[in-house]
């Protein structure tokens, strides 16, 4: 088998960074929503969720909130990684799919959301990376 060149190949001893980037990055995210849930947009939140026949929305914002809130910060300190991120991976799926049935729905458009997913479900299979608390066995 030939042997490829690579542009950086000293970089490759650090490649346990691309998880630890993309693991701070989907953290702060999913803070973020959380935020939004719980701060200046949580009565347009509890209208979304009404709307979508998820009653009693206030129900709904605090559980998806609290989801995300703790998902996230489970993934900045790198504690339990890969089932934040497929939790994260699977609430992410379903903001996806509202986004694709009802374009208006939500702000950010849905190739933001698929991003979103393919970076969790990234981490569900590379693990932590670097300044993790998760240890692979």
């Amino acid at each position: 088998m030939p042997k490829l060149l690579t542009l950086f190949p000293d970089l490759l001893t650090y490649s346990l960074i691309a998880p630890f980037i993309l693991r701070v990055s989907l953290g702060l995210v999913l803070v973020y929503f959380s935020y939004l849930k719980f701060g200046k947009e949580r009565m347009e939140k509890i209208a979304f969720f009404d709307s979508l026949g998820m009653k009693p929305g206030s129900f709904y914002v605090n559980m998806v909130g609290s989801i995300e809130f703790v998902g996230g910060i489970l993934l900045v300190v790198g504690a339990y990684t890969q089932a934040a991120a497929l939790v994260g991976a699977l609430i992410i799926l379903v903001a996806t799919f509202i986004k694709w049935r009802h374009p208006t729905s939500l702000r950010n458009d849905i190739e933001f959301y698929i991003l979103l997913f393919v970076v969790a479900l990234s981490l569900v299979f590379m693990g932590a990376g670097f300044f993790a608390i998760d240890l692979p066995l």
